[in-house]
């Protein structure tokens, strides 16, 4: 007769149950301190930076228990995995298609263009791969959401996600500042200006919130031309995920369907599933509004485990070296997409 689970089961709850508690009560104070003392006063600073400072304040700062430890590393990793599968709601895989053929080749184009240009400038600054592709990702694809989800994926540190994360919310910052300029510099009306808005900024919030204050046209093309950057995330995904397993094979071994099935993150098969349902809307509205606010709490207690994961002398070195990445990054993806924008008959 086969021992019942169910001792297991109740010894890992509670083991992980302290510390998961301790990072619950930093992202609920994130998100108050989001939504009621910083709302619209500091436009590029959200729940996500302000959890992530708050668990790396407490860690170096507080003789924390060592009870913690297990719950915020359950914090840090498996909240972030549920967090990914419940966004997959969000996501109408038919909005890939819906921006045009055009238009999702300049989407593509543009994925491609960031990420070999990050990889690229990384190897002349010395910053380790794995920073330079979530930074790759996160500003081609999705921003945060795209960097969380490809970390586990590439075995990233904590530190480097931080770093690509900084990284991207700065980003936005100047895209935010820098937007309205180049735009009327140059002119344009709604068409150009909402795919830029689209494509240029990392985060969705920022992409809408850049297409919208040039109008309500622009704002209504940036937040179409973003969702199709979000639903390319798990092909993006996936290719890095070959990168790196090919790099990490031993010597005259080829590869093979079922490694790289082995180094996929199978939250990522979640992911397209729940946004498979809501596509053909197998599942209720309220159900997704619902599955995207559970989504937002997982991920508030995921990035206060990762900040709390995280000792100062850690992010000290050639991480810290991604923020030199940004402008010049920046720069050529303006000038390259906008040349695409003017060649393509849109």
């Amino acid at each position: 007769m086969s021992r019942s689970p169910y001792p297991r089961v109740m010894t890992y709850i509670h083991d992980i149950l302290p510390g998961f508690l301790f990072c619950a009560a930093i992202g609920a104070t994130a998100i108050v301190l989001d939504h009621f003392v910083l709302s619209d006063r500091v436009v590029f600073v959200n729940y996500v930076l302000i959890a992530i400072l708050l668990g790396f304040f407490a860690r170096n700062t507080l003789d924390l228990p060592s009870v913690l430890n297990a719950g915020i590393s359950f914090s840090a990793r498996i909240c972030l995995f549920i967090g990914i599968v419940l966004l997959g709601t969000r996501l109408d895989l038919r909005e890939i298609f819906s921006v045009g053929t055009s238009a999702l080749l300049l989407v593509g184009l543009s994925i491609v263009v960031t990420l070999v240009l990050a990889i690229w400038m990384g190897r002349m600054l010395r910053v380790t791969p794995q920073c330079s592709h979530l930074l790759g990702v996160g500003l081609g694809i999705c921003g945060i959401s795209a960097i969380i989800a490809t970390a586990p994926a590439i075995r990233a540190k904590d530190t480097e996600m931080v770093s690509a994360i900084g990284a991207s919310i700065l980003t936005d910052l100047i895209v935010l500042i820098s937007f309205p300029i180049i735009a009327n510099a140059l002119n344009w009306i709604d068409l150009p200006a909402g795919f830029m808005a689209g494509i240029i900024p990392s985060n969705t919030a920022q992409c809408i919130a850049v297409g919208y204050s040039f109008s309500e046209g622009a704002g209504a093309i940036a937040t179409i031309v973003k969702s199709a950057r979000n639903a390319l995330m798990p092909l993006v995904i996936l290719g890095i995920v070959y990168r790196f397993t090919l790099q990490g094979l031993p010597t005259g071994q080829s590869m093979h369907p079922r490694i790289l099935w082995d180094k996929f993150p199978k939250f990522i098969v979640g992911f397209l599933a729940a946004a498979f349902l809501a596509t053909f809307n197998l599942i209720s509205p309220a159900t997704i509004n619902l599955t995207g606010y559970l989504s937002q709490i997982f991920f508030v207690v995921c990035f206060a485990g990762i900040g709390a994961g995280i000792r100062l002398h850690d992010i000290a070195g050639k991480n810290t070296r991604i923020t030199g990445l940004i402008v010049p990054i920046l720069i050529i993806r303006w000038l390259f997409i906008y040349a695409i924008w003017v060649l393509l008959p849109f």
